[in-house]
C-alpha cells in the first residue's frame, strides 16, 4: 500500500509537505492545496515532520467538515520544536534506524508503519503508547484493504476504515502484513527501552497482540487445471504476443519456468545465461546469490533440474541465442533493485483478464502447485524442499551436502500436468 512522502525540491534539496485539500473543504479553507517547506534537507527529519503535518491536516479538515467557517489555517503550521514531553515514536525510530542501518527498502517499509501509527494516534510520547492504542491500531489494520484506491492513499487508517462501505468484502491486509506492522512498532519501542529511554518498569504494549486467524482469507491457492489452460492458451502462447509489461520473452518463459520448477519469481527474473548449466547430461538452473543477485535465505541456493517439457519447448535454444548475460534482459530493476516487481504487477493485472478472478491466485500459486505436484508424484518432502528451496526445521537436514543432481532430476521429471499443452515460443 503506497503512502504519501515528503517532496524533495530538485534544485534546493529542501523537503516540502504537499497535501491536496478535499473538495468539501476547499470553499471553507479557500485553497485547493496545502504546501509548506519542512525547512530541512535531512530525509529522516523530513519524514518526522511530514508525519506530524499529516496528523495536523486531518484535524484541520475535520474542523472544516464540521462547518467551522472560522478555521485558522495558520494554527496548523508545523515547527521544529518538540510537541510532546518525551521522545516521540518518530524520533526513536530515527535513532533506531541510525544504529541498525536498515536497507533502503527496509527503511521505507518501516517508516510507512510508523507514519500510519502516528496518523492514527498523533505524535505522542512513545513511552505513553498503551496496549489499548496498539489494539486499536491492529483493529484498523484488520479492516484496511490491501490495495487502496488513489483517493485513500493520503488518509489515515482511521479515516479509510470509516469511509469504507460496510458492505466491502474485498481483500484486506493479511495476518503476515498486520504482524509486520506490529513488529516494527514493537522493535522500536523495545530498542528504546533497552537503551534507557523509558522508565525501568515499562512493559512492551505490543506483546501478545499478534494475529493468527485459523481460517485466513489470505491463504494462497495453487492454480487449477482450468487456470493453467487459461494462462497457457492465452495470446502470449498462441499468437506470440509479447506485451511491454511482460518484458518481452519473459512474458512467455517466466510462467513456464515457474510451472516446472516452483522457483520464486525473483529467482527466475535474475537468472544469468551462465546459470543454465549441464552436468553429466542433466540440464539445471544454478540458483545462487553471486554478484548482485539476492535470495530469500541460504536454503534458496540450489540446483534445479530442467524438466523435459521445458527442453521440448526449446528453452536451451532460447538460452543459446541470447546475446547478453541475463536470461531476461528487458526486466528493469525498481528502486530497491528488484527485477520482477513491475512484471509481477503486470501478471497480477493479467489474471482477471484471463478469467482467473480468485484473489488467492497469484504468481506464487505456481509454487504451491509445484509442491502439490511433487507430493502427488510420491516425492519425499525433504527432496521436495531441496528442489524448491524451502528451509527446514530439521537439524539433520543441515548436515552433509544435500541431495545429488540425479535425485533432484528424478523428482523434477516425475511431474506431469495431465491434459496441458503449451505451444513453443
Amino acid at each position: 500500500m503506497r503512502i504519501a512522502t515528503p517532496y524533495k525540491h530538485p534544485n534546493s534539496g529542501i523537503y516540502y509537505f504537499r497535501r491536496a485539500v478535499p473538495n468539501e473543504c476547499r470553499s471553507i479553507l479557500n485553497r485547493t492545496i496545502i504546501k509548506e517547506s519542512l525547512h530541512t534537507r535531512n530525509p529522516n527529519k523530513a519524514r518526522r515532520l511530514f508525519a506530524i503535518k499529516q496528523g495536523e491536516c486531518e484535524k484541520l479538515f475535520e474542523s472544516a467538515r464540521s462547518g467551522c467557517v472560522n478555521v485558522n489555517i495558520n494554527q496548523y503550521k508545523i515547527n521544529d520544536t518538540s510537541l510532546v514531553v518525551g521522545a516521540t515514536l518518530q524520533e526513536l525510530f530515527d535513532k533506531f534506524n541510525k544504529e541498525k542501518n536498515l536497507s533502503v527498502k527496509g527503511l521505507d517499509e518501516a517508516q510507512k508503519v510508523v507514519s500510519r501509527f502516528i496518523g492514527v494516534h498523533g505524535s505522542k510520547a512513545a513511552e505513553a503508547i498503551s496496549g489499548v492504542m496498539i489494539r486499536e491500531f491492529k483493529e484498523l489494520l484488520i479492516n484496511t484493504p490491501s490495495i487502496l484506491p488513489e483517493h485513500f492513499r493520503t488518509k489515515s487508517l482511521r479515516k479509510i476504515v470509516d469511509e469504507i462501505d460496510s458492505q466491502y468484502n474485498g481483500r484486506t491486509l493479511s495476518d503476515s502484513s498486520i504482524n509486520k506492522h506490529l513488529s516494527v512498532i514493537s522493535s522500536v519501542l523495545q530498542w528504546a527501552s533497552d537503551n534507557s529511554y523509558f522508565d525501568d518498569n515499562w512493559h512492551n504494549p505490543v506483546r501478545g497482540k499478534t494475529i493468527r486467524r485459523k481460517y485466513s482469507q489470505r491463504d494462497r491457492l495453487p492454480f487449477t487445471a482450468s487456470d493453467l489452460d487459461k494462462i497457457f492458451s492465452s495470446d502470449v502462447y498462441t499468437n506470440k504476443l509479447r506485451p511491454k509489461g511482460g518484458a518481452g520473452e519473459a512474458a512467455y518463459w517466466v510462467p513456464v519456468i515457474a510451472l516446472y520448477t516452483g522457483m520464486r519469481l525473483e529467482e527466475i527474473g535474475q537468472l544469468l545465461v551462465s546459470d543454465v548449466k549441464c552436468e553429466d547430461g542433466i540440464w539445471y538452473l544454478d540458483v545462487n546469490d553471486s554478484g548482485n543477485k539476492k535470495l530469500k535465505n541460504k536454503s534458496s541456493v540450489r540446483k534445479v533440474p530442467v524438466h523435459h517439457d521445458l527442453l521440448e519447448l526449446e528453452f536451451i535454444t532460447y538460452i543459446n541465442e541470447l546475446e547478453c548475460p541475463r536470461v531476461f534482459p528487458l526486466l528493469k530493476p525498481d528502486k530497491y533493485g528488484r527485477l520482477t516487481q513491475n512484471w509481477s504487477k503486470w501478471f497480477g493485472r493479467r489474471l482477471p483478464k484471463l478469467g482467473i478472478n480468485d484473489d488467492s491466485k497469484v504468481f506464487h500459486s505456481f509454487r504451491h502447485l509445484m509442491k502439490d505436484a511433487l507430493r502427488n508424484s510420491g516425492v519425499d518432502e525433504a527432496v521436495s524442499d531441496a528442489v524448491t528451496g524451502h528451509s527446514s526445521s530439521s537439524i539433520g537436514r543441515s548436515y552433509g551436502k544435500g541431495y545429488g543432481l540425479p535425485m533432484l532430476n528424478k523428482a523434477i521429471q516425475s511431474i506431469e500436468y495431465e491434459g496441458l499443452t503449451i505451444k513453443r515460443g
